[in-house]
């Protein structure tokens, strides 16, 4: 079934050239070191508005509270390659490669649940989510505006949160098949790292000098 999109298909500057890249790369039959290099996170400017929630000037998350890489997915993992730009099932206990596709022009990190994956498509300013049974497949394409990097699974809520580095955000959406952006708040500058902090607990954003921690409102 081909992948959907939430919007009108639309690409950024950054997505035109990475895909050239790729295909002056010869993508798939060229070696790892010959492909264009990963995506990272997009430079944020200053914010302009006070981030929500409390601000903790020099702190970060702390490393058991990240999202585990790569994804877990039961006995399976979910392995991002971005140079390659796409994502492998593995056998968890072995490492075997299981199956493989495709994951946009810049895949940067990954959370799972169930049968569901969801990757932050950086250059394509995107959400991938990918039905990983009974194989690995995208199934849609959610447009995220703003460079989506680090992304967390908040298994209380039963919510994904994206960071948006571009625009200094945080996004929220519903962790199913077919997500959709319900709100944004603004986070600390540079938002590169995201996670929940314990069950129901708030919403962590590490960002360059500070750790933000964000407890959202009840949603309507």
């Amino acid at each position: 079934m081909p992948a959907r999109t939430t919007s009108p298909p639309r690409r950024s500057a950054a997505a035109s050239v990475l895909v050239a890249a790729m295909l002056a790369a010869g993508c798939g039959s060229a070696a790892p070191d010959e492909l264009p290099p990963p995506a990272g996170p997009r430079a944020s400017p200053p914010p302009s508005v006070a981030p929500a929630g409390r601000v903790e000037a020099g702190a970060t998350i702390p490393r058991a509270l990240l999202p585990p890489e790569p994804a877990v997915l039961g006995d399976r993992v979910a392995v991002v390659r971005p140079r390659e730009r796409e994502v492998e099932l593995q056998e968890a206990a072995t490492g075997r490669p299981l199956s493989r596709a495709s994951a946009g022009v810049g895949p940067a990190r990954a959370a799972a649940h169930d049968r569901w994956l969801w990757v932050t498509d950086t250059a394509g300013e995107a959400l991938l989510v990918f039905r990983t049974r009974p194989e690995l497949e995208l199934v849609r394409r959610v447009y995220l505006p703003g460079g989506p990097y680090a992304i967390a699974y908040d298994r209380e809520r039963f919510r994904l949160w994206v960071t948006l580095t571009a625009t200094n955000e945080v996004v929220e959406l519903p962790a199913h098949g077919r997500p959709r952006e319900l709100r944004r708040f603004p986070t600390v500058r540079q938002p590169d790292a995201v996670a929940v902090d314990a069950a129901g607990g708030p919403v962590l954003i590490g960002g360059a000098d500070a750790l933000q921690r964000l407890v959202p409102p009840p949603s309507e």
